[in-house]
């Protein structure tokens, strides 16, 4: 048998110009624990996170010879509410309320991601140049949608995913780089997947064919 290595091809898809855009949040992502480490720390520690992927109708790629929208990932929130949590901001700006006394309820059952799936959403997006040359786009901000203007609908099959309860055909429809990440979680760590799970070619983070 010859073992030969190559290099994998990246998918390499131009940025959007920076701007507002009409978007639907196409899949929430639990990521699991993952191990976080500041600077000037000694020692991390484990946190529970999750990601956001949205959907841009109005922005056209071609993946594999076919048209589709555009996918943007938000940046990795850590899973709390507290008042100066960057997801407990996002969910304000986004939802356009505050949550009630009962979702913040540390005793209470909290707020359920999981609703955020098919929201339509205003996105901030900048374009940002990596270590090596290449530029990308990031979510700056994501804002309620306005009233009195239809909300896009989603061309793409919404995706939710549990990391305590994961359905591995939902795994395989995700980006690889997530994919990774969730990986790297502690649910996976002791319940590694035994079933084979289909990769889709392996993307940037904050570009997300589908």
């Amino acid at each position: 048998m010859s073992l030969k290595a190559k290099r994998k091809v990246v998918s390499s898809i131009p940025p959007m110009d920076g701007g507002t855009y009409m978007a639907v949040c196409v899949a929430v992502i639990d990521l699991g624990q993952q191990y976080k480490q500041f600077e000037k720390q000694k020692q991390g520690k484990y946190a529970e996170e999750c990601m956001f992927i949205f959907e841009i109708p109005d922005e056209r790629v071609e993946v594999d010879g076919e048209d589709k929208p555009r996918w943007l990932s938000s940046r990795r929130f850590t899973v709390s509410l507290h008042e100066r949590a960057a997801l407990f901001q996002m969910l304000t700006a986004w939802r356009g309320k505050a949550l009630t006394d009962a979702e913040l309820d540390p005793a209470g059952e909290g707020f359920d991601l999981m609703q955020m799936a098919g929201v339509p959403a205003m996105l901030s997006v900048t374009v940002t140049e990596k270590d090596d040359g290449g530029r990308y786009n990031r979510i700056e901000a994501v804002t309620g949608f306005p009233k009195g203007i239809p909300a896009p609908q989603p061309e793409s099959e919404i995706l939710v995913f549990d990391a305590d309860d994961p359905d591995m055909e939902v795994l395989g429809k995700l980006p690889e780089w997530v994919q990774d990440i969730i990986r790297k979680s502690t649910q996976f760590a002791d319940n590694a997947p035994e079933e084979k799970v289909e990769i889709p070619p392996e993307e940037t983070e904050g570009e997300c064919p589908i």
